[in-house]
């Protein structure tokens, strides 16, 4: 059965390199990887809000693409480059983050990226006690909360994917537990009087207590280009 999810890569990179590792990420990284079934987009951001500073959304249609030959053989060939090739350096740069999500919200709906250039991403980890009202929270009230505000296009949910990767080159992963992603029309939205009526209640306050918030970022996409 196919587990559809993301891939996302979040990291900061050195000023001295950031425009030519930019060329490079675009123009042959991301090419490499959506010649691998499994790889359906890709989208890349840059933080208008939170650290840091970049944010790479890989859409797949099975989590286990990680797993297969193509993408393997792939990140093997990559991690026999030369030391100084952006291949080898990008897993070594300031507050790199990969991780593997599983799709646990909305289950069933296909996702279509809606055409806007803004997304809100919020990763979690919860007390291993608190994970059924945690994700009771999340889905039956936080969400519709976020639905009710202006300029929330889509709400999704994911949960680190309990994958098997082979210990090989790239199998490394790193949380958090939980992440949404919303897709919103404009940065202004976490402006706005809605969204800071509707993401306050009670039961929030009591939530955000003991749930511990990982990142939590704005970004303006930056691939493919606007």
């Amino acid at each position: 059965m196919r587990r559809k999810g993301i891939l996302m890569i979040r990291t900061d990179v050195y000023p001295e390199m950031e425009a030519e590792w930019n060329r490079w990420y675009d123009s042959r990284h991301i090419a490499d990887r959506l010649k691998i079934p499994g790889f359906s987009s890709v989208r890349r951001f840059v933080a208008i809000e939170g650290e840091p500073k970049y944010l790479t959304i890989y859409e797949l249609t099975d989590v286990a693409v990680l797993n297969s030959e193509d993408y393997l053989r792939l990140r093997d060939k990559e991690s026999s480059l030369p030391a100084t090739s952006f291949e080898v350096q990008t897993a070594k740069l300031p507050n790199f983050a990969r991780g593997l999500y599983e799709q646990i919200y909305p289950e069933q709906e296909e996702y279509r990226v809606p055409k806007t250039d803004v997304v809100f991403t919020i990763g979690h980890d919860i007390p291993p006690n608190r994970e059924e009202e945690f994700n009771a929270w999340y889905n039956t009230e936080h969400i519709p909360a976020m639905k009710r505000v202006p300029g929330f296009l889509t709400a999704r949910r994911f949960r680190a994917a309990e994958a098997q990767l082979p210990g090989r080159a790239g199998a490394r992963m790193s949380g958090p537990q939980y992440c949404a992603v919303y897709d919103l029309e404009s940065k202004e939205v976490l402006q706005s009087e809605a969204f800071k009526r509707e993401k306050d209640s009670p039961w929030s306050s009591w939530v955000r207590s003991w749930y511990t918030r990982r990142f939590r970022i704005l970004g303006q996409r930056i691939y493919p280009k606007i």
